[in-house]
């Protein structure tokens, strides 16, 4: 009797599944509530995300076979709830969590015209870094107080809900045929080609396939897919035919510089649209002047990175996976063929520029993995301007590109990332250039016109930079490519554009010597490869691949491509032997050293650190602890708060925007000898004593007269 009464103690918190009625059988059949959940719960979120009841409906009856794939990746996540006594509660905390997914999802698509994807997770560093440039305090802190609501919903929840018996058979059965239903469901239809697995325009696929069947996607979908029929046989022949149509040569050596400029597109290009004067005058020019046309991207309104390394590298973004950065994936890691490793061959010494933060899309670390032999981020740039916005301005780029060349004797190449045109787009006040519609509505028209402006800075910068990179000003050869990374993030359509579309911004091949004009439509990772041809530079496999199928006039050549992308990034590199044909380099930070020369006391608790080439990024450690450093110049840092004693070591260091140190100068040991001797007592306190007399003989004086008159009128 004593025992049973035990047992009834402990399971007084435990409830049994029983009653009548719809609830209570789907209490007690796990598989079919689970099942339901995730029905109720994949509908709200296509709602959600396409922020429209009556585009979620027609998505699920026209495409029901895409909603029932992100139905049943939803259903095996509820699927474990019933293994929890508290299932409630895990099914309260998938959905909050997946709901969550979903109006960030929402949200993203407005601000930066891009889905939310996984690999978001993992560059949400660099998006916290500029967090205040999108959204206002209050907007913040409302966003902040709602996590934190939510986390105490969670919390309350998980201690108010009761727990139930655990019907672990059925809970297993559950699980396992969910798995069955996802893998079941999708990878044979993925496979059959019902399912795409890569995505070549991302907004428009979840749109087309549904959000959480495009998230789940980006999730797994990494790297290279292997292509069919790959073996060493099919790499090899395909080189071998590279050789013979393009052989390896170098007809000239000039200076290489490849000039990303952000967001920047010509806007001549609008239809409905009227400017009080050309934005971009001397772009303009230029497009007439030189080589030039279409640039067919790989994103719009952000993923600057992807542009980029197209670019570098010559590779098509779209063979990688569904919202893969490469910056932040395998450059990680390993290194990859690309323009300054192969321009390296030659003899060239490889930079990067870029005015912001280095850590930017893990750029300190990804540069070195593509054969950058420097990178100058904004941690180590002086003379800044800013746009109402906070960004730098471009102006700072012929600068640093000219301290790049003068670092070496030899021929050099620059990667030039600019920032000045990126969003948010803001209402310009009293802006010199005007935009007018009859389509455009005034909030975008607003963003146009204070865009227009800072695009106008921007063309100022090109003439600057084209000026001191003429002949006749700088004297070496020079190949200057530039081109926009992407459409700004505003709310234009494809139907506010007379030419091209939405994917395509502009580029000019330019040169400091005579070169042969030609218009051309390109996409991004054919640009390097053809610019490099006109002054006869031919290197590396997939740059040949380009030349070889531009000349022939192939516009279809992505099996190629996609044969010697993944034998380079994720196969045998049957192309090199099967060796690791490059090496990631050690990269320098900055083109000019940064050096710590002495250290003296100023006062009680301060200090003063001298050297060289100092930023506003610069902090004084001591002992490997950071200092309250205040930037005096770029010779001087003074440090409040830290006394110096003999043995200290001191150090200088280059912190990014998020934290990271990215470089140090030697140390330097705080010896007795340099401090100053100490002061002798007459330099302490000889100041007192003609003072300290004058106040002594005055009161003693004053006492004799006081005296005087007491005796007097004692009398």
């Amino acid at each position: 009797m004593k025992r049973d009464m035990t047992k009834k103690k402990k399971n007084d918190n435990v409830d049994e599944p029983k009653g009548r009625g719809f609830f209570a059988y789907l209490n007690r059949h796990p598989i079919q509530e689970s099942a339901l959940i995730a029905l109720v719960l994949a509908f709200v979120m296509e709602i959600i995300s396409r922020r429209s009841l009556i585009s979620a409906v027609s998505f699920t009856f026209h495409s029901p076979h895409f909603f029932l794939a992100g139905w049943a990746v939803i259903f095996l996540t509820l699927s474990l709830a019933p293994l929890f006594p508290k299932k409630i509660f895990i099914y309260c905390l998938f959905g909050i969590l997946w709901v969550s997914m979903a109006i960030t999802n929402a949200v993203l698509v407005v601000v930066r015209t891009a889905p939310f994807e996984a690999v978001d997770f993992s560059i949400i560093r660099t998006g916290l870094g500029i967090i205040t440039i999108y959204m206002k305090v209050w907007q913040i802190i409302l966003i902040a107080l709602a996590i934190l609501a939510a986390l105490a919903g969670i919390v309350v929840l998980s201690i108010k809900v009761k727990s139930q018996r655990v019907m672990l058979r059925r809970a297993l059965i559950g699980i396992g045929l969910s798995a069955l239903i996802s893998f079941g469901l999708i990878v044979p239809l993925n496979l059959l080609g019902y399912y795409p697995y890569a995505f070549s325009n991302l907004t428009e696929s979840y749109d087309r396939y549904g959000f959480t069947y495009c998230f789940t996607c980006s999730i797994f979908d990494r790297g290279v897919n292997r292509p069919e029929g790959y073996s060493k046989d099919a790499v090899e022949k395909l080189t071998a035919k590279i050789d013979q149509e393009t052989p390896v040569k170098t007809d000239a050596t000039p200076n290489v510089i490849i000039l990303q400029l952000e967001s920047f597109f010509d806007v001549g290009r609008l239809g409905d649209v009227t400017f009080s004067e050309n934005p971009i005058p001397y772009f303009t020019k230029l497009k007439e002047e030189y080589s030039s046309g279409l640039l067919t991207v790989p994103t719009i309104g952000a993923g600057t990175a992807n542009t980029e390394f197209e670019l570098v590298t010559g590779m098509s973004h779209h063979d990688f996976g569904t919202g893969e950065y490469p910056y932040k994936s395998f450059l990680q890691r390993q290194s990859c063929e690309s323009v300054p490793y192969l321009l390296g061959e030659l003899g060239y010494t490889s930079h990067a520029i870029h005015n912001y933060s280095a850590t930017f899309y893990a750029r300190n670390v990804a540069y070195a993995s593509l054969g950058f032999d420097s990178f100058t981020p904004i941690e180590y740039m002086n003379g800044l301007e800013y746009n109402p916005l906070g960004w730098a301005k471009d102006k700072i780029l012929t600068e640093m590109i000219l301290d790049a060349l003068h670092s070496t004797d030899g021929r050099d190449m620059i990667l030039t990332i600019s920032v000045q045109g990126h969003g948010k787009y803001i209402a310009a006040e009293d802006p010199r250039i005007t935009a007018t519609s009859g389509s455009i509505d005034e909030d975008t028209l607003a963003s146009l016109t204070y865009y227009i402006n800072q695009i106008n800075e921007m063309d100022d910068f090109l003439r600057d930079l084209t000026t001191a990179l003429s002949f006749e000003n700088f004297g070496e050869e020079v190949l200057l490519i530039m081109y926009g990374d992407h459409l700004p993030s505003m709310a234009l359509t494809q139907d506010d554009f007379a030419e091209g579309n939405m994917y395509q911004t502009d580029y000019v091949v330019w040169s400091n010597r005579p070169l042969e004009r030609e218009t051309r439509d390109l996409y991004a990772y054919q640009l390097s490869a053809y610019a490099l041809s006109k002054v006869g530079i031919s290197r590396g496999n997939v740059i040949r691949l380009h030349q070889t199928e531009l000349a022939a006039g192939t516009e279809d050549y992505g099996d190629e491509l996609r044969l010697l992308e993944y034998d380079l990034v994720n196969g045998k590199k049957y192309a090199y032997g099967k060796t690791e044909r490059y090496e990631i380099k050690d990269m320098q930070m900055g083109v000019k050293e940064i050096t710590l020369t002495s250290i003296a006391p100023l006062g009680e608790k301060t200090f003063l650190a001298s050297g060289t080439n100092f930023t506003e990024w610069s902090v004084v450690y001591l002992n490997g602890k950071k200092c309250n450093t205040v930037y005096v110049s770029p010779t001087h840092l003074r440090v409040t708060g830290k006394e110096l004693k003999p043995g200290d070591t001191v150090t200088v260091e280059q912190v990014s925007v998020d934290r990271v140190r990215l470089g140090a100068t030697d140390p330097i040991v705080y010896r007795a000898s340099d401090a100053p001797p100490p002061k002798s007592w007459g330099e302490r306190f000889g100041w007192t004593i003609p003072v300290g007399a004058i106040v002594f003989f005055g009161l003693l004086e004053l006492t004799v007269v006081l005296l005087r008159r007491n005796k007097k009128k004692k009398k």
